[in-house]
Formats: structure tokens, sequence, C-alpha cells
């Protein structure tokens, strides 16, 4: 006879596993929901008594509330939670630094403690590395190298791309035959490719043996976009001694010891477009994979993945080279985390269009000194209209008012928060003289597509300022208005001012 299992009994007990998750309802909403990638299967609501199907809304909805259990997202079948989905098989966890004294690298030095074991040992002719070039302070640089002092001076991360791939074939041609190579998981990407696939010219052709070593990368900045942006701050590339990024924040360490701390998010405009499509935070194809994400200050994250990885890496903390320890799995949580917000970019990607306005009445054209952009997209049906006056009331949201360093501009973005892609839509920017308004300015978005970012930047009227006014139309009507006090902005400025 067939035992029947307690269904209220099964959910409870894997609630009580799932205790302290922070796979909650609202990252289901965020990752799969709001994004547009819900397959309306029901799983959420047929495995939590707090969920209903909305069928106004074609989506989830809760009725009571959410303990954070996880269940829901667990059972999606849109969620990324197995750990070789999120980070690629690896052999072994550790947690590591370098035991080498000269070596100042970023996060214990672990990449070049283990290059330098690699050479010395003879296990590699050369190494492929990027470097910062001597010319123009933080620009990456490519480079070849087979001593000791010469891999010593190219320690530390550089967060800008850099053509590696050019390097390797370059030590190829060169004669070298077993090759050292650090890349970010997109190079690591390319290097497979050439090495493994079945029409790849270093397997074909070159017949060269590489040791991969993968970066951790969330994020990668132009290196001009870097440049500009240290400069509005009134600070050089030159004056810069050491880069990091931590807690979703970039630090700007200088050389007289002072940091400049701004968060990632606020570099979005500089960030690497390629970015905004890669899913791998940790460099799953490569032998090694190092990073900081839950180690230490100090100590970097390994994942030896291969056996030449396993192997070179435990006989370099024999040698003495590294020091290593087993990494606590309480701590790999942290990389899982890490990992999925990359991996649920496949769905949520977001493009920016930023908008620099110039006055405008009653017809767009672009003004002397300012351009207009207007977004051009394909309109498609998009299913689902929203119309309740309380639910377009939160489809856009409004973040990062400010006013420009030198105080002559507005700034501020505007996110499509709806889930579904916006048609025809008109935005107005405004200035306000008690009940009329002045100096417009209009643009059309024909396709404003879901969790797409527009960035606007409005000049300030000088004479009797007041106040400005932000309006969003579709078709149905006003979707959003938003007062604009200068004298709130000022007062914002003139504390953060007194604050450093």
């Amino acid at each position: 006879m067939t035992e029947r299992v307690e269904i209220k009994d099964t959910f409870g007990e894997l609630q009580e596993r799932l205790k302290g998750s922070k796979d909650s309802f609202g990252r289901l909403m965020r990752e799969v929901v709001n994004s547009g990638v819900c397959t309306h299967c029901g799983a959420c609501v047929a495995t939590c008594d707090f969920l209903i199907w909305d069928e106004v809304a074609e989506r989830p909805k809760l009725v009571g509330k959410c303990t954070g259990c996880g269940v829901c997202y667990v059972q999606c079948p849109r969620t990324i939670i197995a750990p070789r989905d999120l980070i690629g098989r690896y052999q072994s966890a550790y947690t590591g630094r370098s035991l080498i004294p000269e070596i100042k690298g970023q996060d214990g030095g672990v990449v070049t403690a283990l290059l330098l074991y690699a050479l010395e040992k003879k296990l590699i002719d050369c190494a492929v590395v990027t470097a910062k070039s001597t010319e123009e302070p933080w620009k990456p640089v490519v480079k070849i190298v087979t001593t000791r002092e010469e891999l010593l001076k190219t320690s530390g991360s550089v967060y800008s791309h850099s053509q590696t791939l050019i390097g390797l074939i370059d030590a190829i041609k060169q004669g070298y035959h077993s090759i050292g190579f650090v890349g970010t998981p997109c190079n690591i990407d390319a290097v497979y490719k050439m090495w493994k696939a079945p029409f790849g010219l270093v397997r074909l052709y070159m017949r060269a043996n590489i040791l991969a070593i993968g970066l951790f990368c969330m994020d990668s900045f132009s290196y001009e976009g870097l440049r500009s942006f240290l400069e509005l701050n009134k600070i050089s590339m030159s004056d810069i001694e050491k880069m990091t990024i931590k807690k979703g924040k970039m630090q700007f360490i200088q050389k007289n010891g002072e940091i400049l701390e701004v968060k990632v998010h606020d570099l979005d405009r500089y960030r690497s477009s390629s970015c905004q499509f890669c899913t791998d935070l940790t460099s799953e194809n490569a032998d090694i994979s190092v990073g900081s994400v839950g180690s230490p200050e100090g100590y970097s994250t390994i994942l030896a993945r291969t056996g030449i990885g396993l192997e070179i890496l435990l006989d370099a903390a024999e040698a003495g080279y590294i020091e290593l320890q087993p990494m606590p799995r309480s701590k790999m949580k942290w990389v899982f985390n890490l990992a999925r917000m990359k991996k649920a970019q496949q769905y949520t990607v977001r493009t920016r269009r930023r908008f620099i306005l110039g006055y405008e009445e009653p017809t767009p054209t672009p003004p002397p000194g300012g351009e207009l952009i207007e977004a051009k997209g394909e309109i498609k049906d998009t299913g689902t209209i929203i119309k309740d006056a309380a639910a377009r009331t939160k489809m856009i949201k409004f973040s990062n008012l400010n006013l420009s360093s030198d105080q002559k501009e507005i700034e501020f973005k505007l996110i499509n928060n709806s889930g579904n892609s916006l048609e025809n839509i008109t935005v107005k920017i405004s200035h306000i003289t008690e009940f009329f308004e002045d100096h417009k300015w209009f643009t059309n978005i024909d396709v404003w597509y879901p969790f797409e970012e527009l960035e606007f930047s409005y000049p300030r009227v000088k004479e009797n300022e007041n106040e400005y006014l932000c309006e969003i139309k579709d078709r149905f009507g006003t979707i959003f208005t938003r007062k604009i006090e200068i004298k709130k902005l000022l007062a914002k400025l003139e504390k953060a001012k007194q604050s450093k």
C-alpha cells in the first residue's frame, strides 16, 4: 500500500529548511514577474498559502505577509539556484593569500603568486597579463612576462577591458608553448573557444598549452569614462593609487590617502555595454578562478575547476607561495548570491538613453548648444495594457534627482517599472512660474522597454527660478508627474558639502 504524503507538512518542512533565505516573493517579482519572463505556470501560487493568481493583472499576488522562506522562488522554472548553474563546475573552493612579501596585488595577490610559482618551477614559459600603462596611468596594456621582476610590476586590478587575446596569440607566435593566461570571464571564454572548440585556432594549428586563470568580474568600465568621471571630481588618474569594488561601491584610493567612494550603479554610464549581457561572474571556463567575494580583507576566494588547476594550486601552497584554507560553506553563499544577480541579468537587461535637454517651444528640435535625442523603436503588441489609475501611478520610478556639479543642470533618472513595454510616450519638462509653464521641452518615445533607464539633464532657468515639472503621458493620459523644487536641491547639495 502506498503511503500517503501530507502535502501541508511537506511544505512546512521545506519552509523550515529554507528559513533565513533571501529568496523571497520580492525577489521573484523583481527577477521573474516584472522582467516579463514569468511562464504563468502557477508554481509559486501552488506552493504558498499567501499567494493567489491575479486574473486581471495575470501575475501572482501576495495576500498575506511574506515570511521570506523562499519556497515560491525555488519552485519557479525561471530562477537559477543550483550551485553548478550559478558558478559552473569546480572541484574545490579555498580562501587564500600570497606569502611572497614583494607581491602587493589585489585581494591577497593570489594570481601573481600562482603565476610566479608556475614561472619559477618551469611549468609555463611566460604569462600573458594586463598591466597599467606607464604613459597613461590606469590605462590597461597587455604584457607578455617571463621573469619575476616583470611579473611583480603587473600586480593589481584594472577595471577596464584589455585585448588580452592579442597578447596570447603574440606569445604563441614568439615560440612560447606553455602559457599562463589571466583574464576576465569574457577573455577566458575566448581562450576556451580558441583552445577547445572543434575549429578553434589554437586547437587546430598552434598546439599551445594554456593555464587559464580567470578573475571574478561583475563590471568593466570605459577607461575614458573613468578618467572623465575623476576629472569631474577634480582628481587626476595619476593621483590614484588603487581602485577596488566592495559591497556595491567602487573606491578610488588616492596616493595622499584620500578615498573617493561611489555606488557602482552611479558609474553605469561608463560601464561597458557588453557587461549588460554577461552572466558569468566567476570565469566558469577557467582552470582556476580567483576573486574577493566571500573572503575577508586581504584574502581571495579561489575555485579550482580542472585537475591541472587543482594540482598547481596545491603545489604552490606546499611550496610556500600561497596560503590556502578550505572555503567555509557559509561564506560560499556570498559568491552564489552575487552570481545569481549576474545570471538574472539575462532577464533584466536595461539599456540606457541619455537626454541632454535644451529649451524648446513647442516643437522638439535641437537647440543651440544642446542635443535632442528621440528614442526610436519598433512598436509591438505587448499584451496587457494597464488602465487602472492606481496601478498607473506606480509604472514609473523617479530617482537620482540632483544638481550637476556646476549647479547649472537638473539631473534625474526615469525607469519603466511597469514590467511591460510602454508605447507612444511623451515626456515634458518645464519651468513653473506661479501657475504658468515656460521653457518647455518635449520628446516622444515610441517604445520604452521594461526596466529601461532614461537619464535626463535639464538646464536651469536663472531668472525668478522656482519649481520645475516633469510630466509623462501615454495615449490613455498622464502616467506620472513630479515637481522639482530647487530650494530642496540646493539644501541637499549644501548638506553634502558640510558632511565632507
